[in-house]
Parts: C-alpha cells; structure tokens; sequence
C-alpha cells in the first residue's frame, strides 16, 4: 500500500533571506504476512539503490549479564551461515560443535568454580581449543559476504548498534538489490555464529581501547548513574565482566527473540521500481516464520528525587558536565528542549528520529557569555537527547586553565542562566535563528539518500516514519512561553546530576614539564 505526504514548509535560510523549498516525501509502504515492513522512496537519477534492514533492537534489550551482546551480535552476523563464509558445512559444524563443549566446560570450571578452579584441567581444554580453532580455519572463507557484494558492485557495506536500534548497509546498482535480499533473509533465518568465541575477544579488545581513552571510565560511571534504574544505565560495548562471561547460548536465544521478521524493517531508496521491489520481499522474507512478539523494556527511569554529585580525576582535561531528565520522544516538551539546547549551545541541531537540539559555540548564548565576554571557559555546549524511553539534557564545559577557573564557577554561571530563562525565556530572535537551523538540516538530511534511509527506517521502528515530519512540525511552533515552562519543569537541583572531572598528571609528565 502506498503512502505519500507532502510537506511544504518556508525556509529562512538566513536572517533577512526567505527561501521557499517544498519536500515531497513519497514513501511507499508493504507489510509481509509475517509482519515484516518495507519502505520504499524512489529518487529517479543514477542506478544504484540504498538498501538498509534495521532491526527493533539495541543495548536496551539487554540484562545483567549479558550487557554488550546486541554490539556482539552485530559482528557475528558477518561471520556467515550455512551457506556463506564457509567451505563444507557439515565438517565446520561438527568441529565447532566440539568447540562448544570445551567452552561450555571451561567456562564452568572458570566462572562457576572461581577460586577453587582446577587451572591445570582449564590449561588443557584451552589447549585443545586453539587446536580446533586452527582445524576450523581451513573451510573458514574469510570476508564472503563483502566480497560477493562488491563483485556485485556493492558499496558503503557496514552495520552499526545503538541503544535502541541495529541496522545493516548497502548500496548496489538496482539491477542487484535482489541480492542483499537473499543475503539478508539468509542471515535472518540461518544466521551460523562461528569463531564466536575469537570474535568475543575482538569486542573485549575493543572495550579495552575504549577504557585507555583519558575520561571514558568517568564518563561510563557517570553515564550509569543518571540512569539508575532503566537500561540505558550501561553503554552499548557493555561491562567487561559480562563480556567475559556471555556465552554462545545467549547469542542464539538474542538473536531467535529480536531477529525476526515482525521485528525489522527494510528500506530501499533510490532508482527503484517499488512493484519489483514488493515481488522480491515477498519472496525472500516472506517465507521467514513470524518470531515471538517483542515486548517493550519495562524499567523506565524512575523520577529523581535528590540531587546527585559525582568527581573524579584522571588525565582527561578539567571538566564540567551537567544533566538533567526529560521526556522521552514523542513527548509534547520535547520540541521546546530542542530549540532551548540550541539557543544555548548554538550552532546544530537535529538527529535521528525526533529533533535533537545540539551546539558547541559560535553564537549561542553560552558562549557569548562565557567564551566570549567573561572568557571563563574554554568551550560549552548544550544538548537535549529524547530517546525511545527516556531524555537527557546536558550541559558540557571546559573552563580556562590559564585563569584558574574551576569547574564550579561555570555551573554557578549556567545556573544564574538558567534561573534568568525562567523568569525571561529567551528572544523571540534566538528562537527563530535555531528554527532556522532546524530546518537546514533537515533539508539536508532528506537530500541524502543515505541520511534519508536511516531517518525513515529508525523512525518506523518506534512511532512510524511520519513522526520525522509531526516532530517538524512541532519544533516549528515552540513559543517562548513553551521554553520558560520547560525550563522551570526539568531544570530544578532534585532532577540534576553534575559531574566534576579534574585533571591530574602523572609525576613523571610533571618532570617532564
């Protein structure tokens, strides 16, 4: 069934220039007997078509445990099924069955035995693992699937995992999209995850990397303190202790509860024509069986009722972060928070989805006063974050160094802003130059065909893909009554956590300075 909408809107590119622009978003729309949606956007003009599958499935449908695994899972889709990445099925699946066992007793002596482990029968499994290990690599075919798509003239081939959201890329020439739907449906229904346990270590690697970045472990715990209780409460590489432990069976039983048909969507943009389209995605995912129905997460973020502080030192640079809870997406404040970041932080805004109001300087109110007039600061921005369940608004500051600022100084700035917007809001210039901004980007962001699967296809996982233009909408009404209300509602110490980071060098830098 087709589904088409226009939005005509005007566009004040800058000040004193009107410039008229009219979008016409063409989506078409078919939903398989199994509950699998496809999007469809024809954008006539070079052959090539986008074509992006997206699943309704993030780190938030995780648990203690097996937090990481939706990243995990990610990876391992690319290590092939029973007919991809691999020689000789039956003799790999026979050698990884003996793989499993091993494991699965290793992995007991190791974690469910702890101290009392018997470390010479652990050194001997371990041993005869790595000897399965290099058995399996002969009928290993390394990168099948990216080097069939690009003798298919395929291109931009990766994936990607957020917190809500997983989502698989290619571009190939129209005459080959029929091609990613064999190779996707194949993964879909006979996904074969092996050299789980290597690629396990890839991702531990990477959790590694992360953790020797200057301030990622502040920043994680400060993450998992504003989120007390929901699940974005742990970031999407995961704890490294549940890394270590998760285990092959939990992969399987992740991927037969989300990696079903009822739970994706898949979008085609470009040189297309939607009645073949159709055709093809009816016969290779329609025949896919419908999966269990996925439930929404129940822990919601509970309301805050004290005001939390966090400080920390490390060699990361001096720092100031300050948050605060807002709705989540969909929610009528949303749109005002938006507009509010960036009036403060300048400069940007927009994102996935809904709205995302987000800037780093240039003439945004903060910056004028902090960077440019009092010269306090090295850099501020504002950001308002809604997601799927819950929102965020924060405050990012870096204070001068040379003029033995503290971090405390700004927050005591930002707040006597923010106690002045509650009384006074903002200007009725200000607001229009951030709705301006607004609207830019999302010109641009439909223009590429790329950008534009992403926002349709995210966007119809959660409130269906007209939300992009209601949010629109919505963002292009906010009043400076909207932003004194909101300010006054979110803004308040009991719904805050400020977070302090300190720099401190090592001895021996110091001697070296």
């Amino acid at each position: 069934m087709k589904r088409t909408l226009v939005l005509l809107f005007t566009l004040l590119v800058f000040a004193s220039l009107i410039t008229a622009a009219e979008i016409n978003l063409d989506v078409k729309e078919h939903v398989l007997s199994n509950g699998m949606k496809i999007l469809m956007i024809k954008k006539p003009g070079v052959p090539r078509v986008v074509c992006h599958i997206y699943y309704k499935v993030g780190s938030i449908n995780e648990r203690p445990g097996i937090t990481g695994l939706a990243h995990l899972h990610e990876h391992m889709m690319f290590k092939g099924t029973k007919m991809m990445g691999v020689t000789d099925y039956e003799k790999d699946d026979a050698i990884n069955k003996k793989i499993d066992e091993l494991i699965d007793k290793i992995y007991r002596e190791k974690f469910w035995k702890a101290d009392s482990a018997d470390k010479e029968k652990v050194a001997q499994w371990q041993k005869e693992y790595e000897e399965l290990v290099k058995a399996e690599k002969q009928y290993i075919i390394k990168d099948d699937l990216w080097a069939l798509y690009m003798k298919n003239g395929g291109t931009g081939l990766n994936a990607s995992t957020g917190n809500e959201t997983t989502g698989y890329y290619v571009t190939l020439p129209s005459n080959k999209v029929e091609l990613q739907m064999l190779l996707e449906s194949d993964r879909m229904l006979n996904a074969y995850f092996r050299e789980f346990y290597s690629e396990k270590d890839v991702v531990m690697e990477e959790r590694r990397l992360s953790e020797n970045r200057p301030g990622f472990l502040f920043s994680e715990q400060v993450s998992a303190a504003f989120y007390a209780a929901s699940p974005y409460h742990w970031s999407v590489i995961g704890w490294m202790d549940d890394l270590r432990k998760v285990t092959k069976a939990d992969l399987i039983d992740f991927h037969n509860s989300f990696y079903v048909p009822n739970n994706a969507v898949a979008i085609y943009v470009g040189d297309l024509d939607s009645q073949k389209i159709i055709e093809m995605a009816e016969k290779y995912f329609g025949g896919i069986p419908k999966g269990p129905d996925v439930e929404p997460i129940r822990t919601y973020e509970p309301p805050q009722y004290s005001e939390k502080r966090m400080y920390g030192e490390g060699p990361a640079p001096t720092s100031l972060r300050m948050m605060f809870h807002t709705p989540q997406q969909g929610n009528p404040d949303v749109a005002a928070l938006s507009v509010l970041a960036d009036v403060l932080g300048s400069g940007g805004g927009g994102g996935r989805g809904r709205f995302r109001g987000r800037g780093g300087g240039g003439t945004g109110r903060l910056y004028k006063i902090l960077v440019q007039e009092k010269q306090i600061a090295v850099s501020v921005s504002a950001r308002s974050r809604p997601q799927w369940y819950v929102g965020a608004f924060q405050f990012n500051a870096t204070p001068r160094f040379d003029k033995n600022i503290q971090p405390e100084d700004l927050e005591k700035e930002i707040w006597v802003e923010i106690e002045k917007i509650k009384q006074e809001g903002v200007t009725s210039e200000e607001i229009q130059k951030a709705k301006n901004r607004f609207e830019a980007m999302f010109i641009r962001s439909l223009a590429s065909t790329r950008g534009l699967a992403r926002r349709v296809g995210t966007a119809e996982l959660n409130r269906g893909w007209r939300s992009i233009l209601t949010d629109f909408d919505d963002m292009k009404n906010v009043t400076n009554d909207d932003i004194k209300r909101v300010t006054s509602k979110y803004f308040v110490k009991d719904n805050s956590l400020t977070a302090i980071y300190r720099r401190k060098m090592s001895r021996q830098r110091r001697r070296i300075r």
